[in-house]
């Protein structure tokens, strides 16, 4: 059995090596081995080895001057040589390596996503790069070495397992996102938010209560004592308290949660701490479709860059909940035109 193979693991697309093409030549010429034979030899299927030797398959005249075919490992080499040439100019992020240490420091410390770097590399560094490329060389792992695909914000494909969409038992029908208005569904008017909580370690202690809204995608995190209907309440009826009553009626039209027991009290979140009407109208998504509050969800993930799950976020400081709101409204996104939230806002 040939050394190469020594391991059991099989690397897929892996050229031949001139090592290994004088092993083919040797086998093939002299010890007459048949294609199969060699392709178990070098670990390879048997249609690789077929299309090699036909690569380096050439004309000798033998000891009674006859025409013979036989393999070359020397002009199989050549014609790989030659074809490598095709491939076209080097990719930058091989000979870069400060463009190279500036992505891995904006992912890693700046919690930026490659369509963000990209957006602000124009000018900084010669050649062209896309988001594209870095996120391949990253999930192959060749090229930056402190950082792999789990430092992204997004790594991951999402699907909706749920194509049946009921209404909560337990949720009145009126307050189904069914009965939303259309104004919230299709982001045309500012004021349509959705809420949820970012919970900590071990689900016990402190929560962050998070609400984006739909249009700009402007967040507000709050830090409330835990996992219960009366701490949202307050958490709003702080909102109220800091914008004004009208103001707060025209900022928070509707408010859109998921159907856990922390959001049940919908009466307590739309009722006013300054007059006997609501200030807001609350509505529930069908179970187990996160995706319906998709803003919300895009966004609490992006807090998790900074506030990883198994944290304890009562030792998370004021400070530091506000530093992680603001990067959340100042960062750059894609379907803004690499504009900000607060950049939005102002437009509004």
């Amino acid at each position: 059995m040939c050394l190469l193979n020594c391991t059991t693991d099989k690397k897929k697309y892996k050229h031949f090596s001139y090592a290994e093409r004088t092993m083919i030549e040797r086998w093939y010429n002299k010890d007459k081995k048949t294609k199969t034979e060699i392709a178990l030899l070098l670990n390879k299927s048997e249609r690789t080895i077929r299309r090699e030797i036909k690569k380096g398959l050439v004309m000798i005249k033998g000891y009674e001057w006859e025409d013979i075919e036989e393999y070359s490992a020397d002009v199989a080499q050549e014609k790989y040589e030659y074809n490598k040439t095709s491939k076209g100019p080097k990719m930058i992020l091989d000979s870069e390596p400060k463009l190279v240490k500036h992505i891995e420091d904006r992912i890693k410390n700046y919690k930026e996503s490659p369509e963000v770097i990209v957006s602000k590399l124009k000018g900084e560094f010669t050649g062209k790069i896309c988001a594209r490329t870095i996120r391949n060389a990253i999930k192959d792992g060749n090229v930056f070495e402190n950082i792999t695909i789990k430092n992204l914000i997004y790594n991951k494909e999402y699907k909706n397992k749920n194509t049946k969409k009921r209404i909560a038992k337990s949720t009145p029908p009126e307050k189904s996102i069914e009965n939303r208005p259309e104004e919230a569904n299709n982001r045309s008017v500012y004021g349509h938010w959705e809420g949820d909580l970012v919970i900590g370690k071990r689900k016990r202690g402190a929560v962050l209560f998070t609400l984006t809204e739909r249009v700009t995608r402007e967040e507000i995190i709050i830090k409330i004592k835990g996992k219960k209907a009366e701490y949202v309440v307050k958490a709003l009826n702080k909102l109220e308290r800091r914008y004004g009553c009208k103001r707060f009626s025209d900022k928070f039209k509707t408010i859109t949660f998921d159907n856990g027991g922390e959001f049940k009290n919908y009466e307590g979140l739309e009722k006013s701490v300054f007059k006997k009407s609501k200030r807001t109208t609350v509505y529930y998504a069908h179970p187990y479709c996160s995706g319906e509050r998709g803003t919300n969800e895009n966004n609490n993930r992006m807090i998790r860059r900074w506030i990883p799950k198994g944290i304890s976020i009562d030792e998370i400081t004021e400070k530091f909940i506000k530093f992680v709101e603001d990067w959340l409204n100042n960062y750059p996104r894609a379907m803004f035109g690499y504009k900000s939230s607060n950049m939005v806002l102002l437009s509004i």
